[in-house]
């Protein structure tokens, strides 16, 4: 970790926890590099970090039902109703009738800033937050067509979140989300209901509109160690030749995807890495570098432009 007194001073200063872009703000004042918030994302997406989310309504907690490491789902049962309030819109549409299994007691956490491992949908609503900050496409399928709902975990156990409702006020709920003609073919069930004013637990399915992502001050000595490690130059890195300088610029100016950027080499970074890591390519790159090979490999008329 770098000695950097004001940086120390300040940090001990500051909260138990930060949203994420007071926590951009902060390293950028005090540290010897800049980051952004993708940069944050990408690191918890990656397992590095751990990211919490803070809730400031009232919400219910209960222990997921783990095998071997592996998160167990369970079927529904082949009532409509149940199906509507336990499933989340996509998953009833498609008839894909599967829960978490969670067991014991239903808790209310008195704490507001709780962890969460990224192994619910949460995962995804992170995913579209790298997108959004980095101005790539949103993530389409795979996990956002398998919604189970919110996790979070507590002193290394896993919990599932759950709002407590009427099944009246649930049912209202559910139904607002699907497609007005189903919506229409269910009613008609809805007046046999018997529990309709009882109460239940309910998986919640999104981030409630009064709570999102921020990061515990604990782990900003992570982000530090991670970038500080990145700037540091190694003993072994490799110069680049003209060359080839010249044909990675012409490689991303001519790749409709990232020449946009080709200006903005610490953006293009990310999207090198996030590819590197989709291919299984764990090593890590430098923004300097690639600014210094775009750079040296531009044509001469672009530099003297500048």
């Amino acid at each position: 970790m770098p000695e950097n007194d004001s940086y120390l001073s300040f940090i001990n200063r500051t909260p138990n926890w930060l949203t994420i872009h007071e926590a951009v703000d902060l390293i950028n004042a005090t540290a010897e590099f800049r980051i952004n918030d993708f940069d944050i994302y990408r690191q918890a997406l990656y397992g590095n970090i751990y990211l919490s989310i803070y809730f400031q309504s009232p919400l219910a907690l209960r222990k997921v039902h783990v095998t071997n490491q592996k998160i167990n789902l369970r079927p529904t049962s082949n009532s409509l109703i149940e199906r509507l309030c336990l499933l989340e819109k996509h998953c009833f549409i498609s008839s894909r009738n599967l829960t978490i299994s969670t067991e014991g007691k239903y808790i209310h956490p008195l704490q507001m800033i709780i962890d969460t491992p990224l192994l619910g949908y949460e995962y995804v609503l992170v995913q579209r937050l790298l997108a959004y900050s980095l101005n790539i496409p949103l993530p389409i399928n795979g996990v956002n067509n398998m919604n189970y709902g919110i996790s979070v975990s507590i002193n290394g156990e896993l919990f599932q979140v759950f709002e407590q409702n009427t099944w009246h006020e649930r049912i209202q709920q559910q139904k607002m989300k699907l497609p007005e003609d189903v919506a229409q073919e269910i009613e008609v069930y809805i007046s046999y209901e018997n529990r309709c004013q009882q109460k239940g637990y309910f998986p919640i399915h999104n981030l409630p509109q009064d709570a999102c992502f921020v990061i515990r001050h604990s782990e900003l000595d992570k982000i530090i160690n991670i970038f500080f490690k990145k700037k540091t130059p190694t003993a072994t890195s490799t110069r680049i030749s003209t060359p080839l300088s010249r044909m990675f610029w012409l490689a991303c100016k001519n790749n409709q995807a990232i020449s946009p950027l080709i200006k903005q080499p610490y953006k293009l970074l990310s999207i090198f890495e996030q590819w590197a890591s989709e291919e299984g390519i764990t090593e890590r790159f430098s923004g300097d570098t690639l600014k210094t090979a775009l750079e040296r490999g531009s044509p001469p008329s672009m530099n003297t432009q500048k």
